[in-house]
């Protein structure tokens, strides 16, 4: 099981480099879920949810956030995976992780209700986020041609 876990956390590690994340194209509010992403994640590597389940909570909570999956990975790889591969190898501390526990954090996550980001942020700061994301295809777009 060790060895499970400690595979899945080089492959977020390695998932993060690769994908060149970068925190400067996240939103600070992205904070506000790291409970939830470390929840799902140790739900995850409990067995208490299954792929589809972690992979719609992680959608829900990209959504919630008003955001992008990527952005979200990017904020999660840099802010909570260490604390999941703290949690992740540590049987003791992983035992928290209930199966009710997960059930329960899953249907919260479902009932949740989008943020509007203009009620968080000026029109400035939305305005630099979109430009970060135009830069960010741009770059993408001239790499596949």
């Amino acid at each position: 099981m060790k060895k499970c876990i400690v595979v899945l956390s080089m492959l977020f590690s390695g998932l993060a480099l690769a994908c060149g994340a970068h925190v400067h194209n996240t939103l600070p509010h992205y904070s506000d879920y790291d409970e939830s992403l470390i929840a799902m994640s140790v739900c995850k590597v409990n067995d208490h949810i299954s792929e589809e389940q972690s992979a719609m909570w992680f959608k829900k909570l990209s959504w919630v956030a008003n955001g992008t999956d990527e952005e979200l990975f990017e904020h999660y790889a840099h802010f909570a995976a260490e604390h999941v591969n703290k949690i992740a190898v540590d049987n003791e501390i992983r035992q928290g992780w209930t199966e009710d526990y997960c059930k329960e954090q899953l249907f919260d996550v479902m009932a949740m209700d989008q943020v509007v980001l203009e009620d968080l942020y000026d029109e400035q700061e939305l305005a630099d986020r979109e430009f970060n994301r135009q830069i960010k295809q741009s770059g993408n777009e001239d790499s596949t041609s």
